[in-house]
């Protein structure tokens, strides 16, 4: 029995002597791998940044070693592509890319880990290498779950503007908010007007655009943006108001009256907001009013967008001292004393 005991003892020590001298011998692998594309890195990093900038015609030699080469490429242009500076940078980048890493991707995204093709997607972005556009989406479409590698398969198609991209995200209605604004950042300007065009994207999708374009406050979505204010979907038309206040504007002063008066507590706030910011001093009555209303979000947009008037000063103590309304009154007194900026 003690020699059994013995025996197995030796067994399990053996192995535990084996397993450890793997690790080490792994260990050691990995660090000889890594001190080798260090050193090449260092050795060709000068000559090759003046070559992707254009300041040489020359490629510098790479190791033929293919996991070495690969490695000290993905290092030179990663360090690369935030010093962009031109399109002829861009291309050349692109370029390079394509030519060293476009086949060793093609065989990640068939046949690699799932961290492994992830990784490769980010590069496949980073690297502006469109020529794997059609991988790409095909890579998509065989993708079963709905996690980090399928919303960058998402990232990349946007950013080479993929056309079919359109009728996804209208028939998606998982996408975040954030998610969606990530995606439009990154298409191209053709493509996003396409968008705005479409009849029935759903509402979950026009709320992402309306919050990205007054995120962005380039001019030429505001008409889009306003034509929503009219929106039947409450979301939509508040989205859309948040979006005017971030904007700045209205193009008809009438046009916010209807939102003044409004059942829905949330309009009227950004009504008396976007009153004040625009300084429409033909609503200061009935901004007095709403100084009073039962909402704590109303009362302080009203009081706020008083005292951006003109005469903000003189309406703000009127309101603190000669309102009928106790809360406005004290509301008045509370922005008399704070600094407040335009509201977001």
């Amino acid at each position: 029995m003690i020699t059994v005991v013995f025996w197995i003892s030796g067994v399990f020590l053996l192995l535990q002597v084996v397993l450890l001298t793997y690790l080490s011998f792994s260990k050691q692998k990995v660090i000889r791998k890594d001190n080798e594309v260090e050193q090449v890195y260092h050795r060709v990093l000068n000559p090759y940044l003046a070559y992707l900038s254009g300041e040489g015609d020359q490629e510098p030699d790479l190791p033929s070693n293919e996991e070495t080469r690969i490695s000290v490429i993905e290092k030179l242009l990663s360090g690369y592509v935030s010093n962009i500076k031109s399109t002829g940078d861009e291309k050349r980048l692109k370029h390079t890319a394509e030519k060293h890493l476009s086949e060793y991707y093609r065989d990640i995204l068939n046949k690699g880990s799932w961290a492994e093709r992830v990784n490769a997607l980010y590069y496949i972005e980073d690297f502006r290498m469109d020529l794997l556009q059609s991988e790409v989406k095909r890579h998509f479409h065989s993708l079963k779950e709905r996690d980090e590698e399928y919303r960058q398969s998402l990232r990349v198609l946007a950013s080479f503007g993929e056309k079919a991209l359109i009728q996804l995200l209208k028939s998606d209605d998982t996408f975040s908010t954030g998610f969606i604004k990530e995606l439009l950042r990154r298409l191209p300007a053709d493509l996003l007007e396409e968008l705005k065009k479409e009849k029935d994207i759903p509402v979950f999708f026009q709320i992402g655009m309306i919050s990205y374009f007054g995120e962005t406050g380039y001019y030429e979505h505001l008409p889009y943006v306003e034509h929503h204010i009219t929106h039947s979907e409450k979301e939509v038309r508040l989205k859309a108001l948040a979006a005017l206040c971030q904007y700045r504007y209205i193009s008809s002063a009438d046009k916010l009256a209807p939102f003044l008066t409004s059942e829905l507590w949330e309009e009227r706030m950004y009504g008396a907001r976007l009153s004040g910011i625009l300084q429409l001093t033909r609503y200061s009555t009935t901004l007095m009013k709403l100084a009073g209303d039962s909402k704590w979000w109303v009362r302080f947009a009203a009081c706020e967008a008083l005292k951006q008037m003109p005469d903000g000063e003189i309406l703000l103590t009127f309101a603190a001292e000669g309102h009928e309304d106790l809360y406005a009154r004290d509301m008045a007194r509370q922005l008399q004393t704070l600094k407040t900026g335009v509201s977001r």
